[in-house]
């Protein structure tokens, strides 16, 4: 299965504007939780079922703790797809 990476961001990037309530939001280099004001840990939380919800995937405790950037929750959908 091929990954296509930008709809991965991009439907990614819906996620993070539906639970920021931000139509604006965008994507900056090295972005992670707390950066952001309304990345706090509620939101966290939001973002990791709106994105298993959007993908069809889940993440276990131990990888949600861990996805706290924008990069590295890329890499974990792209990973859970099949493309690493």
């Amino acid at each position: 299965m091929v990954i296509d990476q930008t709809d991965v961001r991009t439907r990614t990037l819906a996620v993070f504007r539906a639970v920021f309530e931000d139509s604006a939001f965008e994507f900056q280099p090295g972005l992670r939780m707390g950066q952001v004001e309304v990345w706090d840990s509620f939101n966290q939380i939001n973002l990791m079922l709106g994105i298993e919800s959007e993908f069809g995937i889940e993440f276990d405790e131990q990888q949600m703790a861990e996805l706290l950037s924008v990069e590295v929750i890329l890499g974990a959908i792209e990973h859970r797809l099949g493309g690493a």
